[in-house]
């Protein structure tokens, strides 16, 4: 019988991927998206299992897109491909490193974006028109996000990037406004928002609306909303394993990480010891749960471990 925390879930899910045959019976993905005609989908939407546990999680990730691997959507690595989100690319590989050093891994995660597939232009940020559009029975991605975070119930709340941040905290204020709108980044830093600390949520205008604070206490017994961390976008172009020690890419990447590990040790403790799949998940008889997926032991996986590879000879 499934609990009360995974239902919530696979209510998401099937919200959000109303439309596509054969994905409600398919809560893994295990073939890209189908529209009603049986056609596949332009773009699948990358929200099932694959993004994490359907259980309540310590710490939730949101970037602004699930990630591209190059191409423009025309490769077969990246999410628009893989169903695996940052999965494929450096920015995927950056992400590995950073849940490595928190002592995390993907089984005991959830990541999600602002907006959970390619964007138009076949990668980069979306535009607040994007985000605006329904996805599924969800009237936009904003509040598609709001019930995750509603559901993942966090402790820390990691935006990898400023549109992962702006949409944040704009999804848990919605009742507030008739339209999608994400705060600038002037209001959130005077709110007392700083990139590389874990700040509380913030207040005032920009505070949560009474009906996410409601059912906020209903899902999580009244604990209190998550920390926000606000980290650089895990990208190629502001953080490359290919860059030597002495440029701002290996730089960010130090700094992000010793951020990250900050905010996980203030928060609960030592990150605890290497966890069993991390760094592009090993090849083992034991591998689980995303680290099992022929995609990710076929490709993902391999790339990952690649990309990594060369920051550890950098000393990360």
């Amino acid at each position: 019988m499934a609990s009360e925390e995974e239902g919530r879930f696979r209510t998401i899910f099937r919200r959000a991927h109303a439309g596509h045959a054969g994905c409600l019976e398919d809560e893994w993905l295990m073939v890209p998206c189908r529209l009603p005609d049986g056609r596949e989908a332009e773009r699948s939407l990358v929200w099932s299992r694959r993004n994490g546990p359907w259980r309540r999680i310590a710490v939730l990730w949101v970037g602004a897109a699930p990630g591209n691997a190059g191409g423009r959507g025309s490769g077969e690595m990246g999410a628009h491909a893989t169903r695996i989100p940052f999965g494929g690319d450096i920015a995927g590989a950056n992400l590995d490193l950073l849940l490595e050093s928190a002592g995390l891994d993907r089984n005991d995660t959830f990541l999600v974006a602002a907006l959970n597939q390619l964007p138009d232009r076949g990668g980069g940020e979306p535009k607040v028109a994007e985000l605006r559009r329904p996805v599924g029975e969800y009237p936009s991605s904003a509040h598609l996000l709001r019930d995750t975070l509603l559901a993942a119930g966090p402790r820390l709340v990691v935006a990898l990037g400023n549109v992962g941040l702006r949409i944040t905290v704009a999804a848990a204020m919605l009742e507030r406004r008739e339209r999608l709108m994400l705060p600038g980044l002037p209001r959130l830093e005077s709110a007392g928002l700083e990139r590389g600390r874990a700040a509380r949520w913030p207040g005032g205008e920009l505070a949560p609306d009474d009906a996410f604070l409601d059912a906020w206490r209903d899902t999580t017994d009244d604990a209190p909303l998550p920390r926000l961390l606000w980290l650089l976008h895990p990208s190629a172009q502001n953080m490359s394993p290919f860059a030597g020690p002495e440029t701002a890419f290996h730089t960010r990447m130090v700094e992000t990480r010793a951020a990250l590990r900050s905010a996980v040790t203030e928060l609960f403790g030592e990150p605890r010891a290497e966890p069993a799949e991390v760094a592009g998940g090993r090849d083992s008889d034991g591998a689980r749960g995303v680290y099992a997926l022929p995609e990710w032991r076929r490709s993902v996986g391999p790339r990952h471990r690649e990309l990594v590879a060369l920051w550890r000879k950098k000393g990360l």
